[in-house]
């Protein structure tokens, strides 16, 4: 158990600076470019877009290590888990959509439920995020006021 914990830990710290970065930046081209514009969602949503799919990524990389590597669990399969199998699993897991077809088994479950509660988190920041840029007030993520 304390191995699934330091993985999830280890995910979740990269998983927030990933985060930050990618809306520090986009606040930051933003905050430049002056105006609320269709550009400036454009960037935001492509860039949020493929920060999540970074992530669970990263999570999909955590679940093969800890699978394959660590041993501390397995998936409930009839077949081997190929990279895109790692993949599939961590991306419905991040969006918390919860398809079902591919089970972990012992302590996979402990980070399976850390992903979707960290991604259910960075999915909300990000809607909050895309949310605010579209009213025309984008967020200025570590962007300091211009005096």
């Amino acid at each position: 158990m304390l191995t699934a914990m330091l993985i999830s830990a280890a995910l979740i710290l990269l998983t927030l600076t990933v985060h930050y970065v990618v809306l520090r930046k986009v606040s930051a081209k933003l905050f430049q470019w002056g105006c609320p514009c269709y550009r400036g969602l454009t960037l935001a949503v492509v860039c949020i877009t493929v920060a999540h799919i970074f992530e669970a990524g990263a999570f999909a990389v955590g679940f093969w290590f800890a699978d394959k590597i660590s041993h501390i669990g397995s998936f409930d399969t009839d077949q081997p888990m190929s990279w895109m199998d790692y993949f599939y699993f961590s991306l419905v897991n991040f969006t918390t959509l919860g398809r079902g077809d591919i089970t972990p088994l012992g302590h996979l479950r402990f980070i399976g439920g850390i992903e979707a509660f960290v991604g259910f988190l960075m999915i909300t920041a990000s809607g909050s995020y895309v949310l605010q840029v579209m009213s025309g007030n984008p967020p200025r993520v570590g962007v300091k006021n211009r005096p």
